[in-house]
């Protein structure tokens, strides 16, 4: 195998490649299993000795843990075991945790407890993701499904730093909760997800993240294709193909990538589906194994286990595919490969073989009827489970599987054994269980080298550079200093660049010095600076938002939404909403292509929006169905009939500055719309929350900085009226409109009539709500607060939210009011809204300070 990550970390700390500073020289464990697919990434441990079989209470039974139950995948390393888990299910003190046991006996060491805030995963889905640890220092990384990514003290459970992922960046949680894994390589601390961020990142994305592993300062994002079908948890792998480590992972868009490691650069793509990836791949030599269990790009058969060329560089879809096999759905568990063999179980729970250079089924086993966790490999033996509690013991045989061992437990199983130092650990919903024989002396076979990187010796020529941190967020006169890293082109590390060399400059307000110190502007103004250094050739680039403290106010009559929000712009347009309103009373049709058009020029900077069919896109086909003109335009000529007199004015209010009809007979009706760059905003300018993203009517950003607390944010709203079926209620196409603070919401409820305060979104018992009656065109101002108090030695938020008619007089009263606790202390103000039906207007949004608010 050439796929360490035991054996990279040891050689690569022996030699000091650290970007900072030398590191001592750690000498690893080899029988730790710090990543969750072991010390290789691959499912394969080298111990011999392990049991053939056991009983939950009895035979090779040594010890089982309920506080341990969970539904993450465990790590062991330097005698502790460490996983995600639940805090207190099922009550309001709900929360997730990171547990550390002793892994001898089982006893619970500590826990670092965090709460899961303004998130859609359910609590039955905490723990999705697995703890990494780290061999050099013994600290371990781990993501929440609320997006928070930390770094604990593997010895104490302190927490060294950590980043709000969804309020920094934009990650996106979903009620699936569907959660990547991180790795550690080297000094870096990498994970993942779908990010709808700030500035040139602001269209959702899967992005990869790569942390500084001692302070959290990011060192470089790298994103795959914009606007992924999902949201995914492929675990990634880093591995060495002809002299070049490289990162590959599966991703939302339906592809595998891989990058270096160490700076993000972009080696392959392969692109199999039409949805996103969950399976982790495996590595073999320059093969590279993944499967999923979603429609193929190139037909409509489902499913695939296929085979890349990793040795190759760019699009593989074609140039790299070895192999393929399709309707054989490897979605969920990462393959095992062993000898010429691979070994992988299906989304129903059927344990295939294939062989390795050709795909070709060896044979087949049915375990159960749900595949979740990952089946491992010792000791000449398969561990492997189905969800619904069943566990096996495999051999392998001439013709596949030998069946050795079986029983079935009372428990869900979602995650995946591990093995270490002769013990053998399956976490369960119910129990954490240690299988192994007692007194048993571990015993291991050594790990196989891994293939070498090129030396970097043969080319010390600086081929790429990075600038550290790669993105900052800083308050009005604030410094950072930046450095300049340099890379070769295989990816390796050169050495710090020599200031005096580095060309730094700005875009944006602020100033740089010749050392790379940067001064944000004085002023208390957001504002988003690019911060640039080239050096030999070699380009870097570096992000800012400056915001400052409050008191804030936008109004939006600038005719932009803010730059520095993150989630905001890609799903919010400004509009003139007075002309807005004025073309819905007289030409409703006019004003849907208003909000439609403006959409399409804000977010895409082509200069001409081209409606067709001849795409898989289907733009004129979506343009239809947003003006509700599906039915009634069909040719050409009904297009230009029903849709000349709009565009005229659109043309007159200067949104475009001509439009034309190119369609014909083959290619159907096809509109081509000129923008008009000199548009701007003349009257009352609105932030609009469109729905002409369709996976993106339902979402929330974030405006401020993460540790803000004490404030109160208030904003005017406006629900747009949509028409509704004669037997269906009145309200069932009214939006919700919601306000964010110390993250916490504050909804305002149009379906079901209500406001609604809450912090974990689907938790059946962390909210308070009460019926509020309101009307969709109409404006009403929402004010929000959250107050700390402290309880027995707990903090306690206090939250009170308003809502109320804008053109009446403020109630003097709270409309609801709630307290919860473990409390949020601190947290960005933010917006959220459900558009899913109706568009919604949004102005006057102010953050106040509350010793200085009414």
């Amino acid at each position: 195998m050439n796929c360490s990550l035991w054996l990279r970390s040891l050689v690569l700390i022996a030699v000091s490649t650290s970007f900072l500073q030398a590191a001592d020289p750690v000498v690893a464990d080899p029988l730790d299993w710090p990543f969750w697919r072991g010390p290789e990434m691959n499912g394969i441990s080298r111990e011999k000795n392990l049991p053939s079989s056991w009983e939950p209470d009895g035979e090779n039974m040594l010890w089982k843990s309920a506080e341990l139950g969970t539904r993450s995948t465990p790590i062991v390393m330097r005698g502790k075991l460490y996983t995600l888990c639940r805090h207190k299910p099922a009550t309001l003190e709900e929360a997730e945790k990171v547990v550390c046991a002793d892994a001898e006996t089982g006893e619970v060491l500590w826990e670092n407890i965090f709460n899961v805030f303004l998130s859609d995963v359910p609590d039955t889905r905490v723990g999705w993701s697995n703890v990494v640890g780290d061999p050099e220092t013994g600290n371990v990384v781990a993501l929440g499904v609320c997006g928070l990514f930390q770094c604990m003290n593997g010895e104490t459970g302190e927490t060294l730093w950590s980043r709000s992922l969804s309020e920094e960046y934009g990650l996106l949680t979903t009620y699936g909760g569907r959660t990547n894994m991180p790795v550690v390589f080297e000094n870096l601390a990498i994970i993942s997800g779908v990010i709808i961020g700030w500035g040139d990142q602001a269209r959702p994305e899967h992005r990869i993240l790569a942390f500084d592993k001692r302070n959290g300062q990011l060192v470089w994002s790298q994103g795959t294709k914009p606007l992924p079908e999902d949201t995914t948890y492929s675990s990634p792998i880093i591995t060495t193909v002809g002299g070049q480590t490289q990162f590959i992972i599966g991703t939302g868009d339906g592809g595998v990538y891989s990058y270096q490691p160490r700076t993000g650069k972009h080696i392959w793509k392969y692109n199999v589906s039409m949805r996103g990836l969950n399976t982790g791949p495996v590595a073999m030599g320059n093969m590279i194994i993944c499967g999923h269990s979603e429609e193929n790009i190139d037909d409509t058969k489902m499913g695939a286990l296929f085979a890349i060329d990793a040795s190759k560089s760019g699009d593989l879809t074609k140039a790299g595919e070895v192999w393929k096999l399709k309707e054989e759905f490897i979605g969920k568990t990462q393959p095992i490969i062993v000898g010429d063999r691979i070994y992988s179980i299906d989304d129903s729970g059927n344990f295939f073989v294939n062989d390795l250079a050709t795909g070709k089924v060896i044979g087949k086993q049915k375990l159960g009827t749900m595949g979740r966790g990952s089946p491992i490999y010792a000791d000449g033996k398969f561990y492997c489970t189905d969800a619904n509690g069943r566990w096996y013991i495999f051999e392998a045989a001439e013709k596949g599987l030998k069946k050795i061992h079986q029983l079935r437990l009372d428990a869900e199983i979602n995650g995946s054994p591990i093995i270490s130092h002769g013990r053998i650990y399956l976490p369960t919903d119910t129990f954490m269980y240690c299988i192994g024989a007692k007194n048993a002396k571990p015993e291991a076979d050594p790990i196989p080298p891994m293939e070498a990187e090129t030396p970097v010796t043969r080319d010390e020529k600086p081929g790429q550079a990075l600038i550290i941190p790669a993105e900052g967020l800083l308050r009005p006169g604030q410094k950072q200093q930046f450095q300049v890293l340099l890379y070769n082109a295989n990816g390796q590390y050169l050495g710090e660049a020599d200031a005096a060399k580095v060309k730094f400059s700005l875009d944006g307000k602020g100033s740089i010095d010749e050392t790379g110190k940067f001064a944000s502007d004085a002023e208390a103004v957001q504002n988003a600076v690019m911060v640039n250094a080239e050096i030999d050739g070699a380009k870097a680039t570096a992000r800012v938002r400056v915001i400052p403290d409050f008191p804030w106010k936008y109004t939006f009559d600038e005719g932009r939404v803010p730059v520095t929000g993150v989630g905001l712009r890609y799903r919010h347009i400004v509009i003139d909403f007075d002309k807005y309103r004025e073309l819905k009373a007289s030409d409703y049709l006019a004003s849907k292509l208003y909000i439609y058009l403006h959409t399409q020029f804000t977010n895409i900077p082509a200069p001409v929006a081209k409606y067709d069919d001849t795409t898989a896109t289907q733009s004129w086909t979506n343009l239809k169905r947003y003006l509700e003109i599906v039915e009634k335009v069909v040719t050409q000529d009904q297009a230009k009939e029903t849709l000349d007199g709009p565009l005229q004015k659109m043309q007159d209010m200067g949104l475009i500055k001509s439009w034309k009809w190119t369609g014909d007979e083959e290619i159907g009706p096809r509109l081509e719309v000129e923008k008009n760059p000199a548009y701007k905003i003349a009257g009352n300018g609105v932030m609009c929350k469109i729905t002409t993203i369709p996976k993106g009517t339902r979402s929330q950003g974030w405006l401020g900085h993460p540790d803000s607390a004490n404030y109160e944010i208030q904003a005017d709203v406006f629900a747009d009226a949509q028409k509704v079926s004669a037997n269906a209620d009145p309200n069932s196409r009214t939006p919700d409109i919601g306000l964010t603070c110390s993250r916490y919401r504050f909804d305002m409820m149009g379906a079901s009539q209500q406001l609604k305060l809450y912090s974990w979104i689907p938790h059946d018992q962390k909210y308070f709500d009460k019926p509020f009656a309101w009307k969709p065109d109409e404006w009403y101002r929402m004010k929000f607060r959250v107050t700390i108090q402290e309880r027995e030695g707990q903090p306690v938020a206090l939250l009170q939210g308003k809502a109320w008619k804008r053109d009446d007089p403020e109630p003097p009263e709270w409309s609801i009011e709630w307290t919860d606790s473990p409390a949020n202390t601190n947290g960005s103000p933010g917006l959220f809204g459900n558009a899913k039906d109706a568009e919604i207007f949004i102005d006057n949004v102010i953050v106040t300070p509350l010793d200085s608010a009414n």
